[in-house]
């Protein structure tokens, strides 16, 4: 580490990073806009511009993305002249920018106006027209392009040139003719396009999957863990006044993901936010499928285990390492055997950058707590073989597979612990009981490399469905020690 002074103040800053780093990194702020600390600095913007001084050199003013870090370099992040220049600067840059941040999905998250204001720079002295660009340009099935609002950083250029490596968009044009395109005007592909928003540091390139769905200042935002593959990436979880979920953008994680995430993981959560819920307490009856009260449908669920001979435990991949020792002790208290659905790993969505193409988001967190793995068509073979089979998690049904469910002898008692409704009407159901999904309970999932990620919940889950925490706990209590737990002792549990 090398010794530098940042307004005033002797710090520690990496002399393999670019000056703004140790200037963000002990709280000096300078603005920026093509700058971004997963990409390769080009200094295009000139915002960031700070004054430095070293040894007999006179003060000058520099940009701190382009700036190496210097022995005694002695910065001032406020000065008079770094000021002027910034102004000047962004005056240069909103020449040619559209004042419409009112219907911008870009207001509430772009600096722009912010710097606008902090800088002073709230007048424009030229009289000359904006330049015409392109309006609502599409750039393939992800992106939409406002070129007008484009300020040049060239980020989303950097971006497709060093994170995917395929190299899919240009600054074409000289001087004031300048402006992003495609090559030959082809619209993007891969499976990283979505980043190109969140590089975007105005809302020149947006979602066309969020775009004028909701105020970003209208969306509670939660740290969680993407669920789409077993790499596990740290993303943010966006919900609308404890809604719908309405995005999923990269929490930056320099173990796992980086600043990054594939757009299977930011857009999949779409189909599930269209599923029917199992958000109730089911049990059969004369005319099928009755709603219960939960505590009746896991006094059921006791007896049927502790009356088997062959009682069968099977989980989903998406259970957490909570669930899972909770599993393993309702497994040892009754006998059963537990294991855990899960697909083959081979898939042509693996890539080299994030993706692993294996769609079990904590599959080495399971096997490591000592649970059987098996692939659907084992699991719908131990299934036949029970004579009682409790199957348990999010998107376990859909695993194990809805004709397979179909097909299961009527006399096995199977109860169905889920977030989703099963697609129609299976035979074997004694019972169902509705648990919240990922984006509901808390919780830890280990990634394929052994990092733990955190699951928070970012909305609360719908009524009538029980943290399957809570469902594991009451069951493993009444079958270890053969009691039966009154109806408030079970609502308590569900609070723990």
């Amino acid at each position: 580490m090398t010794i530098i002074t940042v307004n005033g103040r002797e710090v520690e800053a990496d002399p393999a990073r670019p000056l703004i780093d140790a200037c963000h990194d002990n709280g000096a702020h300078v603005p920026h806009y093509c700058y971004h600390r997963g990409l390769s600095p080009v200094g295009s913007c000139r915002i960031c511009q700070v004054v430095v001084s070293q040894g007999d050199m006179p003060p000058r003013v520099v940009a701190a993305c382009r700036t190496p870090v210097a022995k005694g370099m002695v910065v001032n992040t406020e000065a008079e002249a770094a000021h002027g220049a910034r102004k000047e600067c962004l005056e240069f840059i909103l020449k040619n920018h559209p004042l419409d941040c009112p219907i911008c999905d870009k207001a509430g998250e772009c600096s722009l106006q912010d710097n606008a204001y902090a800088e002073g720079q709230s007048e424009c002295r030229s009289v000359e027209p904006r330049r015409e660009l392109a309006k609502r340009k599409s750039l393939g099935d992800v992106i939409v392009l406002d070129q007008e609002r484009c300020i040049l950083c060239s980020r989303c250029v950097r971006f497709m040139e060093e994170v995917p490596q395929t190299p899919q968009l240009a600054i074409v044009g000289r001087g004031t003719h300048s402006r992003v395109e495609t090559w030959q005007d082809q619209p993007l592909s891969g499976n990283y396009q979505g980043n190109l928003s969140d590089v975007c540091p105005v809302g020149a390139l947006t979602l066309k999957d969020f775009r004028f769905q909701a105020r970003v200042w209208n969306l509670r935002k939660s740290a969680s863990t993407c669920p789409e593959c077993s790499r596990g990436c740290s993303v943010t979880v966006e919900v609308l006044r404890d809604g719908p979920v309405k995005r999923i953008r990269p929490r930056h994680n320099e173990a796992v993901n980086g600043y990054w995430m594939c757009d299977e993981g930011r857009l999949g959560f779409h189909e599930r936010e269209q599923r029917p819920r199992l958000a109730a307490a089911l049990l059969a009856g004369a005319s099928g499928l009755e709603t219960a009260s939960a505590s009746r449908v896991i006094e059921v669920c006791a007896d049927l285990i502790s009356a088997a001979e062959r009682p069968l435990l099977l989980a989903s991949p998406f259970i957490t390492d909570e669930e899972a020792e909770l599993l393993k002790q309702l497994s040892a208290s009754c006998g059963a055997r537990a294991a855990v659905v899960i697909r083959d790993t081979e898939s042509a969505d693996a890539d080299t950058i994030l993706r692993t193409g294996d769609p079990s988001p904590n599959r080495r967190g399971l096997t490591e707590a000592g649970l059987e793995a098996l692939s659907p068509a084992a699991a719908a073979a131990a299934l036949g073989e029970a004579d009682c089979a409790l199957l348990l998690g999010e998107r376990s049904a859909e695993l194990v597979g809805f004709e397979a469910l179909c097909a299961l002898p009527v006399k096995l008692r199977l109860v169905l612990l889920d977030s989703y409704a099963p697609e129609g009407e299976i035979p074997a159901l004694n019972a169902c009981l509705g648990i919240p999904d990922w984006t509901e309970r808390p919780g830890t999932w280990t990634n394929i490399d052994g990092h733990k990620g955190q699951l928070l919940p970012a909305r609360p889950a719908p009524n009538g469905t029980r943290p399957l925490t809570a469902t594991l706990r009451v069951l493993a209590s009444i079958l270890a020690e053969s009691g039966t737990p009154t109806a408030a002792d079970i609502a308590e549990e569900a609070t723990r």
